[in-house]
């Protein structure tokens, strides 16, 4: 009797067991983190990557990791499960010191008509299965926060994200081009807030980066109306870099642009993302004082005289990882 006793204290007490590791071990973990599977050995169910750069090219590049949405037969609408994939997939990015630009695009017809609908019928039977309004309502929050998160994983992200897109951009496809560094398109883009079709104000990032892109007037219009804009009035509103004549010659253009950023100083690229970023959302004075102490720390690097070298010597830069 005792031990069964015992036995059953002893299996209701099993913890998981967390493995020992060396102190060296962790601060190389949280400095450049490591993860099981590397990126371009996992497996995805909602988008393909590869490291060539576009359709028609020859050359590939490691260094840069090409993004498709891939829902073609659902017009890559955004489902939960890519909502997922595409978290993990910027975390992989992070732990992958060779990838120094991503390039994002849709498989098939279009870039995405924005969030799958089948999402917001699933997120009412959760909810509905707790009897606290206010729990619902802190759940409700929790999931809109976790969709923020994940939209603005380019803008995190410490290495420039382009977007070429082409032909639909709905919806949450505009939240997410609105983080990315960089949009192209081509003459069949055609994007739109389209929130305020479905009587919900746009809840994941447009609203908060859009008017910065567009400005404050035109966001308004185009939030207010739901209307469609394609590429060339995209371009000409500057929330398009370029606008390209079709599919082929956009992403060749999105692979150039790739290529040349990542033949530059990776560590400089990632100063100047992070400087931008900062001077959005502070002072002149401020950024000044910021950029202050991030050149007084990195000046010193193995870059820097790499490209003074190359410079000097009229050759190529080759820059580590």
């Amino acid at each position: 009797m005792f031990a069964r006793r015992a036995l059953a204290r002893s299996a209701t007490s099993v913890r998981p067991f967390c493995r020992h590791q060396s102190d060296a071990a962790l601060v190389q973990q949280w400095i450049r983190p490591q993860v099981a599977t590397p990126l371009h050995e996992t497996q995805f169910e909602t988008l393909s990557i590869t490291p060539s750069l576009a359709d028609g090219l020859a050359d590939s590049d490691p260094s840069i990791l090409n993004v498709r949405l891939n829902r073609p037969k659902k017009l890559n609408s955004f489902s939960l499960q890519m909502w997922s994939e595409l978290d993990t997939l910027f975390e992989l990015v992070e732990a992958t010191p060779s990838i120094r630009a991503v390039v994002v695009r849709g498989e098939g017809r279009c870039f995405s008509s924005g969030i799958d609908l089948s999402a917001f019928a699933t997120l009412q039977q959760v909810l509905a299965a707790n009897p606290c309004e206010a729990k619902k309502r802190e759940g409700l929050m929790a999931f809109i926060r976790r969709l923020q998160h994940v939209i603005s994983a380019p803008e995190r992200c410490r290495v420039p994200v382009i977007a070429a897109v082409h032909g639909l951009a709905w919806g949450a496809a505009v939240d997410f081009v609105s983080a990315c560094d960089l949009r192209l398109s081509d003459a069949s883009a055609d994007f739109s807030v389209k929130e305020i079709d479905l009587a919900i104000v746009a809840d994941i990032g447009t609203l908060q980066r859009f008017p910065l892109l567009v400005g404050e007037q035109r966001a308004k219009e185009l939030s207010y109306t739901g209307r469609s804009f394609f590429g060339a009035e995209a371009a000409s509103m500057g929330f398009v870099l370029e606008n390209h004549v079709d599919a082929p010659a956009l992403f060749a253009a999105a692979a150039a642009l790739a290529q040349s950023i990542a033949s530059k100083s990776p560590l400089t690229i990632r100063g100047i993302k992070k400087t931008i970023h900062y001077r959005r959302d502070h002072s002149t004075e401020d950024s000044l004082r910021q950029i202050e102490l991030w050149n007084a720390s990195m000046l010193q690097s193995e870059d820097l005289v790499e490209a003074f070298t190359a410079m000097s010597t009229k050759t190529p830069a080759h820059f580590k990882d």
